[in-house]
């Protein structure tokens, strides 16, 4: 399980703390290994600190976090998720304070724009962005395309709600895109690594 030191941190949210890649990522990888990993939709920034403090061990290892921290309740809205003038603040202030801080970027920006400038390769990519289907339809093609053959892609929300839009989107995924991964996990969220 990935180390989480809460009160080092501040938060809203504890989404994370209970969150299947946590509990199950190192099973999959070596945390001293050189990794380079994509986060898309990072809120307050409790999974990316988890990712710097527990990941980046290797001197070559980066991680991308991508957010445009659109906020909730304007006429750009496409998150579900309760994004205040805050929460861009308090992901600053977290990623700074974790353990590998030098080695994190931050994009505020839509996914989509990252990966039309992005080219970068990929050995963990983390989805949890907007939760509506085309977008995440977009987010799992664009990032198995800067996914390396075998990296793991893991995505949130896979048994979440939007009457089950989510889940019918990455089965959708999955089905498309059948023999180019094998399937690692597969419970609340969802995680695959590339042939």
């Amino acid at each position: 399980m990935m180390n989480l030191d809460l009160s080092k941190y501040m938060y809203t949210q504890t989404w994370f703390v209970n969150s299947e890649i946590r509990k199950n990522l190192f099973r999959n990888i070596s945390k001293n290994n050189k990794i380079n990993m994509l986060e898309i939709g990072c809120f307050e920034g409790l999974s990316s600190c988890a990712f710097s403090d527990n990941i980046l061990n290797n001197p070559e290892s980066t991680l991308d976090c991508v957010d445009p921290y659109i906020l909730s309740g304007t006429n750009q809205e496409i998150s579900s998720r309760n994004i205040t003038l805050k929460t861009e603040q308090i992901f600053k202030h977290n990623i700074n304070i974790s353990k590998n801080a030098p080695k994190v970027s931050y994009h505020k920006m839509m996914s989509n724009e990252f990966f039309k400038t992005n080219k970068k390769m990929f050995n963990l990519i983390y989805i949890d962005g907007c939760h509506e289907p085309n977008f995440i339809k977009d987010d799992m093609e664009n990032s198995f395309s800067f996914l390396k053959t075998g990296g793991i892609m893991w995505m949130d929300d896979y048994g979440g709600g939007h009457a089950g839009e989510i889940k019918i989107c990455m089965d959708n995924w999955l089905v498309n895109y059948k023999g180019k991964y094998k399937l690692i996990h597969k419970g609340y969220q969802l995680a695959i690594q590339k042939l």
